[in-house]
């Protein structure tokens, strides 16, 4: 088994060596109906988003060497929230208590790759599964066999 260690360098150096890839393919892969999430009457008050992440799961998300979230699930928070003209603020939490801090109102949505399953459906709203065919298109985008 590999290191995780290992995988995480792995990982966060491939998303660095690919940033502007990727940014170029959320720019294609966010749209109006991901900005429509933060387009509530509450949030478009207050026009500052809290989003929860784990940042534990690089590339996607991970505490860079200045102790600040980053990745790629972050460039895609921030890039909605540039679009939406809202600010954004960063919440870490550990997994395990990401959707009770969503429901106790520490933040306003969770950014991280989550699988939807039935339990998890019943308390939170999913929006929309994007990763399952986003994956398969950065892949692709980005050559990666």
């Amino acid at each position: 088994m590999q290191n995780p260690n290992v995988a995480e360098s792995f990982w966060q150096v491939l998303y660095s060596q690919n940033k502007e890839k990727m940014m170029t393919f959320n720019k294609l892969l966010t749209g109006a109906a991901l900005i429509a999430t933060f387009a509530t009457s509450a949030v478009a008050e207050n026009k500052t988003i809290r989003m929860g992440t784990e940042g534990a799961y690089a590339p996607y998300n991970f505490v860079n060497d200045s102790g600040e979230v980053d990745g790629f699930e972050k460039d895609v928070g921030d890039e909605l929230c540039k679009r939406a003209n809202l600010t954004c603020t960063w919440v870490v939490n550990e997994w395990d208590s990401i959707i009770p801090n969503l429901i106790s109102s520490n933040y306003d949505t969770i950014i991280a790759g989550m699988s939807i399953t039935d339990e998890r459906d019943e308390v939170i709203d999913f929006k929309k599964d994007v990763y399952t065919k986003a994956l398969k298109k950065l892949s692709a985008f980005l050559d990666i066999k």
